[in-house]
């Protein structure tokens, strides 16, 4: 054969074949094929689902072909540019083989390979192409599976435990170090709010001190800094105290890293000098080295899910830890999405991007922003042809962290972390200015500080403390002082947060970490400058949030948001579904329906949503809505990447008449159905959220409009109103215990039905329990309530004000006399006795409990409420326009039915009581067979508390056929 130059191939063009080779294994890919070469670019990347991985290539003619070849797959996964890289060695052969044979003898031939990633990498062995993918098919499994971020952090977070144990008996030096972290102590404060405060200061400071060492390690081990000690230089240190100590103090004062080293410094001062305490440090110096050997979870926010474990007071604070799977599935859905005019392959057209978290904690989704862009980054200069170079990654990393990244907290040492965990992106960089900011909260003489919601009145506001020279205005007085600045949020082309979740109602936790004098005065000043925002301090401080984020935000730019589930449906949330449908296109909404994971928090189990919206132009109208109902949430974070880019895929072909899509995952199970629906207006609720199912969701809709749709059955008109119609509603809980106590042996002329323990209430007729006697003072901190209105507002039906599906049986409930319950809905109609009965058998009917599934307000899985306006508002049975004998046979039906006890709502599917309620609803009403309705129903998460997620090995619900196993893995070659 000829050596001619003609037929020399280089590695990328066989590497490029045998990519086009393994894409043909059972996967479709679009192959378009790069041709790139040297150092600066990849030879071939693809997209493997979700996860960018990279071929490098040698010829078996080059010298020590092995480690060369493996230390560029190395290089590139440590440098970020993908998650899996496959070392390869070809035959020497193949340098000369025809192109028109190349294929062929690819194909045939066992290569030597293997196959790194982030989590570690294969030994070295031989296998046909097929044999290859299989092996990335397991790697990408077990980086989809394993939550690498969690082995570390349990392991760590367990020993800071113990080392807060041995320090949190010196309460001086407890408080010392609180004092040093944010944390002093508070006036009035309790003697379970001191403990807990002084425990929480004492694990914080062990993990800023390991938080310090490991970025230490990552500095001397980059290159970065040849003058950083690494921490192996301390094994044998008889004082480690002393010289980490020294070494901090030259770091922050003849380098950088300010807020990392000097707080280091100073808690190094602080801690008691004994033997327990040498051996503490050497514990975090051995735990730190160990963590640093696995770089994979300093890629993923490490220190902030520590944070969060280990703080305590999060319920005053309000601040929930969003899981790193739930920011990487965010802000991968966020920036697959189109940005116009926007070139994410170029750092000088990134300097004028600005994205921000007003209320970052330790930086959990700034973290995934700067992912999410880099990914971008990558691909769009893999595609263009440009190089990826170690300078490229140098100008992208100081783009994102002096232009592009802003983080605003009122906790001080969760700035840090924040400005540590971007840092360990890339260590080897030193930035100029990183945009983060301690902001004030409090009272200072006159001055009210809100934190970052000072931000409502402007987009600059006076701060504290900033966390780098470049930001100062007034000198640095010595290591002690603090440095006084202004924080200014830019126009904004994304905002992304997950807000405090406190409200004020409740018991009105709102700036619950401050002495009650401070935060009354704060709350009030709240009140007044949310005046005239489109928001609502009831729904909480996530309301108020997001008019402030509307304000700071460009015109196609967006929102990126995680709240509570009350968001898409709670009455008090309507001035932010109004903002939204009025101002933005709501673009993707996501809401968990797997029972073990209905939250996109870590340290919660209230349901939460998530969701992204683009800020109309003037005059430009909203498109459809994509909802993506998960019925798996995703783990980790390499299986959010997976997620992230099948629901990307399944959402650019949707149906816009509202057919969905199901999405499935590597291992063959459906993990999500996607439907796209026309835009709410106004303060209309997202329907799109309430059901994991479309076809239970679909048929929700159709009878909201008068229409009853039964699986394998053609639709049926069904005279309907509004439950207003029928009478009113009478007063809350609230406005009860202001006008009444309550008696179970003293007689008053007010009959009441107290509470609902699902135990007792197991049928639909029921008798008073109690006597309410009229206040003559009011309860202490409340005002006196006028009895007699509520007296007027009693009613022969109560409706269930909040529900546990899993263990309450009734929806509403039926009396001989008028009563009051403390949490139902007293219901005053206008109906005749027969008429009350009739409506009583629908409002326990599958038809009513589909309708409530639809305006529920979830708070927590199969736990939500009903508020007054849902009632008012719901959909209900016309009883006023049936004829006498469809109500007569309603109403024998109750008096049949009414006493009989009903199993749980849950159980649906199996309660002859509630399938017999249906069964003389469609007698009376001419209805075909409600039976495939329950069945439908039954299975819901929302209703059922269990999820539908296969189990794994198992493809369908039922089936008992195992899947094949990442049968799926999508490949596109880019």
């Amino acid at each position: 054969m000829s050596q001619g130059p003609a037929l020399r191939h280089r590695e990328e063009v066989v590497n490029t074949q045998l990519a086009i080779l393994l894409s043909r294994h059972g996967v479709s890919a679009e192959a378009e094929t790069i041709h790139n070469s040297g150092q600066a670019r990849p030879d071939v990347m693809f997209l493997m689902s979700g996860l960018r991985v990279i071929i490098e290539g040698k010829f078996g003619d080059v010298g020590d072909a092995e480690s060369s070849v493996m230390s560029d797959a190395k290089n590139r996964v440590q440098s970020g540019i993908c998650h899996i890289a496959v070392a390869l060695v070809y035959p020497r052969a193949f340098r000369t083989i025809s192109t028109t044979k190349l294929e062929t003898a690819l194909s045939t031939s066992r290569l030597k390979f293997l196959v790194l990633s982030e989590s570690g990498n294969t030994d070295w062995s031989e296998a046909l192409p097929g044999e290859i993918l299989g092996s990335l098919r397991r790697v990408h499994q077990s980086l989809t599976k394993d939550d690498i971020v969690a082995v570390s952090a349990k392991k760590l977070s367990d020993r800071i435990e113990n080392i807060a144990q041995l320090w949190s008996g010196q309460p001086a030096v407890c408080d010392r170090l609180g004092k040093l972290l944010g944390m002093p102590v508070k006036r009035g404060e309790s003697s379970d709010e001191r403990d807990a405060r002084r425990t929480t200061a004492t694990k914080v400071a062990a993990l800023v001190l390991a938080n310090a060492m490991i970025f230490q390690e990552q500095l001397a081990s980059s290159g970065g800094d040849g003058r950083v000690d690494s921490l192996r230089s301390y094994d044998n240190e008889p004082d480690p105290i002393g010289k980490l100590r020294q070494h901090w103090h030259w770091i922050w004062t003849r380098i950088n890293y300010v807020p990392i080293f000097r707080i280091g410094e100073e808690i190094l001062g602080e801690i008691p000098v004994s033997h327990s305490s040498i051996a503490s440090v050497r514990w975090l110096i051995s735990d730190a080295k160990e963590i640093c050997a696995n770089q994979s979870a300093l890629r993923h926010d490490l220190m902030g899910r520590i944070y969060h474990w280990l703080l305590n007071n999060s319920k005053y604070l309000g601040t929930y830890y969003t899981a790193t799977s739930s920011a990487t599935l965010l802000l991968k859905l966020t920036f697959s999405l189109k940005w116009e005019g926007q070139d994410f392959g170029s750092p000088k057209r990134l300097v004028d991007f600005a994205a921000a978290d007003l209320t970052c904690g330790t930086g959990t989704l700034l973290m995934a922003t700067a992912q999410a862009i880099t990914d971008q980054f990558v691909i769009a200069r893999v595609k263009s042809g440009r190089t990826i170079s170690a300078v490229d990654l140098k100008h992208l990393h100081e783009t994102l962290m002096e232009n592009v990244l802003h983080g605003y907290d009122v906790l001080a040492s969760a700035v840090h972390l924040t400005a540590s965990t971007l840092g360990m992106l890339a260590p080897e960089v030193t930035y100029r200015k990183m945009n983060l900011f301690v902001m004030p909260m409090g009272v200072d003489g006159r001055s009210l500080r809100l934190g970052s919601l000072d931000f409502v009145d402007h987009n600059t506001v006076s701060t504290q403390l900033s966390l780098d020279d470049s930001q100062m205005e007034v000198r640095q007085t010595g290591v002690t002082s603090e440095h006084y600045t202004k924080a200014t949020v830019p126009s904004l082309d994304l905002c992304v947060m997950n807000p405090p979740f406190v409200r004020s109602v409740g018991g009105n936790l709102l700036f619950g970490s401050l002495a009650d004098d401070e935060r009354a005065k704060l709350q009030a000043e709240l009140k007044l400058r949310a005046k005239n925002l489109r928001a609502s301090i009831t729904a909480g401080l996530g309301s108020v949030f997001l008019a402030i984020a509307d304000k700071h935000l460009r015109v196609g730019g967006r929102l990126a948001f995680i709240l509570p589930l009350a968001m898409a449906t709670g009455e008090s949330w309507g001035a932010s579904r109004h903002l939204l449908a009025t101002g933005y296109h709501l673009e993707t909404v996501i809401v968990s329906h797997d029972s073990e994971r209905h939250n996109f928090s870590e340290n919660t189990d209230l349901s939460e949503i998530m969701f992204i919206a683009r800020k109309l132009k003037k005059n430009e109208t909203s498109g459809n809505t994509t909802y993506v109902n998960l019925w798996h949430n995703p783990r980790t974070i390499y299986e959010a990447l997976d997620v992230a880019s099948r629901v990307a895929e399944s959402s650019c072909s949707l149906a816009t008449d509202g057919t969905p899509s199901s999405a499935f995952g590597a291992d063959g199970r459906k993990f999500a159905e996607i439907v796209s629906l026309p835009p709410s207006s106004g303060d209309d609720q997202w329907v799109g959220v309430q059901f994991a199912q479309s076809l239970a969701m679909h048929s929700a809709i159709s009878l909201a409009q008068h229409t009853l749709s039964v699986p394998g059955h053609a639709v049926v008109p069904v005279a309907m109103c509004r439950l207003g119609d029928l009478g009113t509603l009478g007063f809350d809980q609230r406005d009860i215990h202001d006008a009444f106590t309550v008696s179970y042996t003293d007689w008053s002329p007010t009959p009441s039905f107290w509470n609902h323990d699902a135990r007792a209430v197991t049928g639909v007729k029921q008798k008073k329990n109690s006597h309410l006697i009229a206040r003559s003072v009011a309860a202490p901190g409340r005002k006196l309530k006028a009895s007699h209105k509520l007296q007027a507002s009693a009613g022969r039906i109560l409706l269930v004000e909040r529900v546990r599906t899993t263990t309450h049986k009734v929806l509403a409930i039926g009396f001989d006399e008028p009563v009051i319950g403390n949490t139902w809905w007293a219901f005053n109609s206008t109906l005749t006795t027969a008429q009350e009965k009739a409506l009583l058998v629908w409002l326990n009917s599958t038809p009513s409990l589909l309708l409530v599934l639809a305006r529920r307000v979830t708070t927590e899985g199969a736990w939500m409420k009903l508020k007054k306006p849902s009632w008012e508002k719901m959909p209900v049975l016309d009883v006023k326009a049936l004829s006498e004998d469809a109500i007569s046979t309603l109403a024998d039906a109750y008096d049949r039915l009414a006493g009989l006890c009903l199993s749980s709502l849950a159980k649906l599917a199996e309660d002859g009581v509630r399938a017999a309620l249906d069964d003389s609803l469609s007698a009376a009403l001419n209805l075909p067979n409600l039976g495939p309705l329950r069945q439908l129903l039954a299975p819901e998460p929302g209703l059922s508390g269990h999820g539908l997620s296969a189990p794994l090995g198992q493809r369908g619900l039922f089936s008992s056929t195992p899947a094949e196993q990442m049968t799926s893995v999508q490949i596109q070659l880019l």
